[in-house]
């Protein structure tokens, strides 16, 4: 699995949503930046490092997710734990490939050169909201009004969100691509199934 096949998987779960939902030809861009908004700062606090009043600041990535119980050992519990800081970044993931299908970036645009990261983390996760807004454009500069030029503006920022994105995930998370790639697969399954269900 590598990020075109997933750019792939994206795109054709982001047409379903459109068709079943009757989306086709609304500019779902500002509805979808702030969704990844909202889920970057549910991986915030999943991940829990800027919460300088808790002393409970490990990442959630043993999570209890619900009991099980054995048939043949009925009075025996047995716990199915989830890594929830792992869910939060690919539903982070899923919001950037729409994103990109929304812009209709070329999957290129998708890979990124790693910087270190040196200092605080948490002001790593601001950074990266301010990012993902600007590719909505800044609404002062009325920069829309000449499309080259804002088309530009949303490929640059986007591309500098996602480049700081995997720095996050590689450098403060500690998600290796493998286990990202199998957990976005797994999510996207979810997804599909919970549109087949009514979501």
């Amino acid at each position: 699995m590598n990020l075109h096949e997933m750019y792939a998987m994206q795109k054709e779960f982001d047409a379903r949503v459109i068709k079943e939902k009757g989306l086709e030809g609304k500019d779902l861009l500002p509805e979808t930046v702030l969704a990844l908004q909202v889920e970057i700062g549910e991986l915030a606090n999943e991940w829990r490092g800027f919460k300088y009043w808790s002393d409970d600041r490990k990442p959630r990535t043993h999570v209890w997710a619900h009991d099980t119980f054995d048939a043949k050992e009925p009075h025996r519990r047995k716990g199915v734990y989830r890594n929830a800081l792992l869910e939060e970044y690919v539903d982070c993931l899923a919001m950037f490939l729409s994103i990109a299908n929304q812009l209709d970036l070329p999957a290129d645009d998708l890979y990124s050169y790693p910087v270190d990261l040196e200092g605080d983390p948490s002001s790593y996760f601001t950074e990266l909201l301010y990012d993902v807004g600007m590719i909505n454009g800044n609404s002062f500069m009325k920069i829309d009004l000449i499309p080259n030029v804002f088309n530009d503006h949303r490929r640059h920022s986007f591309k500098a969100a996602i480049g700081l994105f995997y720095d996050i995930g590689e450098q403060i998370l500690g998600f290796g691509f493998e286990e990202i790639a199998e957990a976005y697969v797994a999510k996207n399954k979810i997804n599909h199934e919970r549109q087949a269900n009514g979501y």
